[in-house]
């Protein structure tokens, strides 16, 4: 991708002035390349902030601030998620996510999402910076807090939905389902008709668990021969 765009550039270039690349071709393709590599660094710089964010809350009884703190967390878990979708990057989770099986869904969900993507398989467009609509966020129990993020991106709308809990007024992701149309999470984990959402031990049920990666590498052996 990143041959092809300064390839355009070039020609540009080329095309309106013809004497930039015929006085000196090497010189007029290193400074593009200079301008190229400044923002694939800023991006990558990005994911690596939001991938080593840490939150807390104060845990005090309905405060307002807690929530507001609940909401950014969830939304840059959306943001690392999808950005590193789009960007085709590696990135932990391990800041979001304390659960180990969850952990290695997620890892294994965003590299199938990669792949889709790369495949041209994705009805969504991915990005790292969307643009949020108006959360939900419900307290279900003590720690345990209910986030639906409602996203879009490049005309894509999705929705994210979170339970969150507190503990030791930290922050972690107990599960977590976009549900969308042609997603990994909507194949193995269910339809969103069926998937329910109030378990914040979900993860921690091991004949479950085990079913969701039976699915996973089905999925994964169909992505594979399309």
């Amino acid at each position: 991708m990143r041959i092809f765009t300064l390839g355009i550039v070039v020609l540009m270039l080329f095309v309106l002035n013809p004497t930039v690349i015929k006085d000196n071709p090497n010189t007029a393709i290193s400074k593009i390349e200079a301008s190229v590599e400044p923002s694939e660094k800023l991006v990558a710089e990005s994911l690596s902030e939001l991938a080593n964010r840490k939150f807390s809350i104060k845990e005090d009884q309905n405060n307002e601030e807690d929530y507001d703190s609940i909401v950014t967390f969830g939304k840059a878990f959306v943001n690392l998620y999808t950005g590193a979708v789009a960007k085709q990057e590696t990135v932990s989770f391990e800041n979001y996510i304390s659960s180990a099986n969850l952990l290695k869904f997620t890892d294994k969900m965003l590299e199938l999402t990669q792949k889709q993507a790369l495949n041209g398989a994705s009805s969504v467009n991915f990005g790292l910076d969307n643009e949020f609509n108006e959360e939900v966020i419900n307290k279900i129990d003590k720690n345990l807090y209910y986030l639906s993020l409602p996203f879009s991106n490049e005309g894509s709308g999705l929705t994210c939905t979170l339970l969150v809990q507190s503990s030791n007024k930290s922050l972690e992701i107990v599960d977590l389902y976009f549900g969308y149309k042609d997603g990994v999470d909507t194949f193995t984990t269910g339809h969103p008709a069926e998937r329910n959402f109030d378990n914040p031990q979900i993860w921690d049920d091991q004949e479950w668990v085990d079913g969701v990666f039976e699915k996973l590498e089905q999925y994964e052996a169909e992505l594979s021969v399309k």
